[in-house]
């Protein structure tokens, strides 16, 4: 099943939603993305659906929902609500290419959490697209709490050549997600404010969590001022591996959060930046073995991302 988005009413429908209504339950659907302005809020909760644009820079998703934003009931919508565009659990096989999906309520001292894409289904796959906010920007599914139990449910997430634009704990969450050759951009905040990349909330009995390759850490803030990641949660993994950075970044290159009890196990690693005097100390320098269980294979156990 086919199907042609354009907002300017040359297409099957003028709205990504209505695009993704009109598909029936279990069946597999294409959807094309004509370049424009979308700004909608969009809930991808439907397996088997692959979306993509016609040009990353001009197929923009955007919405501006905030954490502090009052719902109908006046009530802070909280982050979990903010998302612009929602891949829900019930949706497996998702694929998203040449997209931007933005989340422009802006800075998160002012209107708190504000996420762009929240990407909570199994077996999701990431091909060339920007994620731009500013804090949260990509949500990856928390811990559930079967998740914990039961190592077969786990999220499983594949991104690769995207570019993703925040400044605080702007990808979180506790998927087993692969990023490679993503450029991650960090936002200036005012002077005296750090960055952070990472949020991890990762079970505690998982083999891995987020893991970085060949990408490159770099931005508008100030030098010094970012960090490739902070731990959520006890069982927090974040691994970088040959990554590139440019002088934005801390030369503690982790932060501690003020969360010293959680350090012993998470497992927070890289291999590009080895002065040990630097380096935080409760985190782990990688060496060439280290790198070697890092592979697709190992970490999605099986599934392999549709590329």
């Amino acid at each position: 099943m086919k199907i042609v988005v354009a907002n300017d009413g040359t297409g099957d429908f003028e709205s990504v939603q209505q695009a993704i209504n009109s598909v029936k339950p279990d069946t597999y659907a294409e959807i094309f993305i004509k370049n424009g302005y979308y700004f909608e809020k969009v809930v991808l909760d439907k397996p088997n659906i692959t979306l993509t644009g016609e040009d990353a820079e001009n197929t923009v998703i955007v919405y501006n929902d905030s954490a502090y934003r009052k719902d109908e009931k006046g009530e802070p919508l909280g982050t979990m609500r903010t998302a612009t565009f929602e891949i829900t659990r019930n949706a497996e096989n998702t694929v998203l290419k040449e997209l931007t999906i933005q989340n422009s309520a802006g800075y998160g001292k002012i209107v708190g959490q504000a996420v762009a894409l929240a990407s909570g289904g199994d077996k999701t796959t990431v091909i060339n697209c920007r994620l731009i906010a500013r804090q949260d920007t990509l949500m990856l599914p928390p811990c559930f709490k079967e998740a914990a139990k039961n190592p077969d449910l786990y999220i499983r997430q594949y991104f690769e050549n995207c570019y993703i634009e925040g400044d605080v704990d702007f990808i979180f969450g506790g998927a087993a997600a692969m990023f490679k050759n993503c450029e991650l951009f960090c936002t200036r905040r005012p002077t005296g404010y750090n960055c952070f990349i990472t949020a991890a909330s990762t079970p505690e009995n998982a083999d891995f969590g987020m893991v970085f390759t060949d990408c490159t850490v770099g931005g508008n803030a100030e030098p010094h001022t970012v960090y490739l990641g902070r731990p959520w949660t006890p069982g927090a993994k974040t691994v970088f591996i040959n990554t590139k950075a440019s002088d934005v970044l801390n030369p503690a290159v982790w932060s501690k959060w003020g969360k010293k009890a959680q350090h012993p196990a998470a497992c927070y690693a890289q291999n590009s930046f080895t002065d040990k005097t630097q380096v935080a100390d409760w985190t782990y320098i990688l060496d060439d073995k280290d790198i070697s269980v890092y592979t697709i294979e190992n970490i999605f156990k099986g599934w392999q991302p549709k590329i």
